[in-house]
């Protein structure tokens, strides 16, 4: 009877191994370093609508290619 009693009032070790591994909390804050870019308004002005006027030039060229071939099969033909 003292043993079962011994058992059931026993309490849990507490863990003293540290978490090692890719999902352990880091042991020190992370810091993050940001560094503005200086640009000049044209720069800014290109940084923010580079990939739409890549684009619209892309789509511009592929059109202009195309009219022209239509051009000169209509010329043939006719």
């Amino acid at each position: 009877m003292c043993d079962i009693l011994y058992v059931m009032s026993k309490k849990n070790k507490k863990r003293n191994k540290p978490y090692t591994g890719a999902d352990a909390a880091p042991s020190q804050p992370v810091v993050h370093k940001y560094i503005a870019v200086q640009r000049s308004p044209l720069g800014e002005w290109w940084h923010t609508r580079k990939k739409g006027i890549i684009l619209g030039a892309k789509i511009g060229g592929v059109s202009i290619i195309v009219a022209y071939l239509l051009y000169e099969l209509l010329m043939m033909v006719f």
